[in-house]
């Protein structure tokens, strides 16, 4: 069956609630596309709320993510940060959920995997990541994303960890320009935990695979994650000293840069705020950098981190990355022809990956490597074999 919600003459179209046939076609595998139609649901009930309080729209929410969809594609804009207009309309934040969210969260997750498999040296368990693994050995890892928007590349960080079997506690925080990313984000990260209610326990035994997956990401998670409205375009207001955004990027182990030097590049004083970010840095933290193929940013990004200090540890000039195939196209189907739109599924990147000196210049971690991180590791160094025959890999003196 269907839901609909009737409000001033208009119909409010629930976008997840599926036909039985869809319900019982669970994925194949463990699939984040089917965890956003619940947040498509907390955005019509939003929507629906706020056209009760400032009155009805002439147009239905479907037509006005399409719309905006139409813009984003128009205007290239990946990062919510290079977005013309307002976010605070429901339509443009489902349109940057649909397009972007699943690619950018297994962006992130491909990244930090490529990074760390080509910085480990798996005969002797050694390391460029030292300071990070400290951190997830020690059970609690600091991630702070820089207009993150929704979090996406924050799962991406949830995702890396599951996927080599790290158990450690992400303390989250994310700094962006519009507050109603925050509502988005909540709804995103509760929606890991939706096979299991507040009061309900559900043994793992009767958990499907998929909803076993998005609890052990859920798990993986310190109390949800912190949201600062803080604009990196205002320098004179942004990181000012002991403010929470400011201490949250000093604490983080792992700093994120999802497509945010291209939304900002032609602000002014763009160089003077990212070199306020790299210079936060604490020793052995990672700057994961990940933005448009030659869009000329590569360039600023690696003089401001030679200036500022940092050592470039993983770097990919071009990577052309798809998502995987379980995610497969034909879970948002139904939403491509309403929104006029097809969800962005393949894409053209810049990669780096710097880290801020330590004062130990042992490459030593601890605890002993898994045999299920180091088949990851295995697997990760093949392909980039394969798709870059003169990659250089990490190898102890």
């Amino acid at each position: 069956f269907q839901h609909y919600y009737i409000t001033n003459n208009l119909r409010y179209y629930l976008i997840s609630a599926m036909v039985d046939k869809e319900t019982k076609e669970m994925p194949e595998r463990p699939s984040i596309t089917w965890m956003i139609k619940e947040v498509f649901d907390a955005l019509c009930l939003e929507d629906k709320v706020k056209s009760n309080k400032e009155g009805s729209s002439e147009e239905s929410l479907e037509k006005r993510c399409a719309e905006a969809c139409k813009k984003r594609m128009a205007q290239k804009a990946i990062s919510p940060l290079g977005v013309k207009g307002s976010l605070e309309d429901p339509a443009a934040r489902m349109a940057h959920v649909y397009l972007h969210f699943i690619k950018n969260a297994y962006l992130v997750n491909s990244v930090l995997s490529d990074a760390y498999a080509a910085c480990t040296h798996i005969p002797s368990g050694t390391t460029v990541f030292n300071e990070v693994m400290k951190a997830i050995d020690w059970g609690r890892l600091s991630v702070f994303s820089l207009g993150g928007g929704p979090g996406d590349d924050i799962l991406g960080v949830l995702m890396f960890l599951h996927r080599h079997g790290f158990n450690a506690k992400v303390s989250g925080a994310v700094a962006d320009k519009c507050g109603a990313w925050e509502k988005t984000m909540n709804s995103i990260f509760k929606s890991l935990n939706s096979a299991q209610g507040a009061d309900v326990k559900i043994e793992k035994d009767k958990l499907t695979q998929q909803q076993a997956y998005l609890q052990n990401l859920w798990r993986r998670l310190d109390g949800g994650i912190k949201y600062h409205k803080s604009d990196i375009r205002a320098p004179a207001y942004f990181l000012q000293a002991y403010s929470a955004e400011a201490m949250a990027l000093a604490q983080a182990d792992i700093i994120l840069l999802p497509f945010v030097v291209s939304a900002i590049k032609e602000q002014e004083e763009c160089s003077a705020a990212l070199q306020a970010v790299l210079e936060s840095m604490k020793p052995g933290a990672l700057l994961v950098y990940i933005d448009i193929a030659k869009s000329g940013c590569t360039e600023t990004i690696n003089e401001l981190a030679y200036w500022c200090g940092l050592r470039r540890i993983f770097f990919l000039t071009e990577q052309t990355f798809d998502l995987p195939k379980y995610e497969k196209k034909e879970y948002l189907d139904r939403y491509s022809e309403e929104f006029e739109a097809e969800s962005v599924r393949s894409t053209k990147v810049a990669s780096i990956v710097f880290k801020r000196p330590s004062a130990a210049c042992e490459f030593e971690r601890k605890g002993r490597m898994t045999e299920r991180e180091r088949k990851n590791i295995q697997q990760a160094q093949t392909r980039l074999r394969k798709k870059n025959p003169s990659f250089r890999f990490f190898a102890p003196s």
